[in-house]
């Protein structure tokens, strides 16, 4: 039985990570976790890291990709300029924002609004990367574009070999891994809840045996109406029917239903311990 209930205990957190990743899949909730590729218009390759922020739509499965402008204002803590329009209809934008003087998601909000399909955000006077967040639920609501944080040594490679007006484009290659937080507790609860069942179970199993044992058995009142007999040797029964040990001469019986004696005990060594408790017989 706990066997069964561990199998079960894990069918339903197996299930239940396949229902949370599939939820956020479709409802576009997952946080986007990409590496940017870049392509210069001499066809030279770069890869570098980036960070994803923690709002926001997720990646396509084969990724975004886009042609990289600068943001202007750089900060786009105001509404930026939008970006020109493609030479070809498959044309996506990505745009280069500067850290500071706002909060992410306003950028990334003026962003989407002024119409890039992405946005990029490189720290300042470091190469450490961020992982965006947002206090404001309203502003995060409205945000339906991916976007990624960079170091300030990717963001002018970027800049310097591979933006729009140099020829180049970029890729966001998605990880589709998802976050810890997104289910670690929510696992953990379930397996909380799971071990308060087998405890439940178990004791309940406990007192139900023991309630079945008590009335398979008779009462002490029950007992003490049972008739008592002196054993001699001659007697019919000699042999006890409940533990098969032989009587010796003296020993004091409790007369059962059945007919049969049990030992109670004798006058000079307690061979048996006084029974409290028989099994009931027709």
């Amino acid at each position: 039985m706990l066997l069964s209930l561990g199998m079960l205990m894990l069918s339903a957190t197996q299930i239940y990570t396949i229902f949370t990743v599939q939820l956020f899949a479709f409802l576009n909730l997952l946080p986007v976790e990409a590496d940017i590729i870049a392509y210069s218009f001499d066809n030279k390759t770069g890869n570098f890291d980036d960070l994803p922020a923690r709002f926001g739509y997720r990646l396509p499965s084969d990724g975004l990709k886009g042609f990289l402008i600068g943001a202007r204002p750089e900060n786009a803590c105001m509404p930026i300029e939008p970006p020109p329009r493609a030479d070809n209809a498959s044309g996506a934008f990505i745009v280069l924002i500067k850290r500071f003087d706002c909060n992410f998601d306003i950028k990334v909000l003026n962003a989407q609004k002024a119409g890039y399909k992405a946005a990029i955000v490189h720290n300042v006077d470091s190469d450490d990367l961020i992982s965006m967040g947002s206090n404001d639920l309203d502003v995060m609501k409205q945000i339906d574009i991916p976007s990624v944080f960079i170091s300030e040594e990717t963001a002018n490679s970027l800049k310097e070999d591979y933006s729009y007006d140099k020829g180049g484009h970029v890729v966001l290659m998605p990880d589709f891994s998802l976050p810890l937080e997104y289910y670690l507790i929510p696992f953990l609860i379930i397996v909380g809840i799971c071990l308060i069942l087998i405890v439940v179970f178990m004791i309940t199993k406990f007192v139900q045996d023991r309630h079945r044992a008590r009335r398979s058995r008779l009462r002490k009142d029950q007992l003490k109406k049972l008739p008592i007999h002196k054993y001699k040797k001659g007697d019919v029964y000699d042999v006890c029917a409940i533990c098969l040990d032989e009587y010796e001469d003296g020993d004091k019986l409790r007369v059962l239903p059945c007919s049969h004696g049990e030992p109670r005990q004798t006058p000079t060594t307690p061979r048996h311990e006084t029974s409290t408790l028989l099994p009931k017989h027709s």
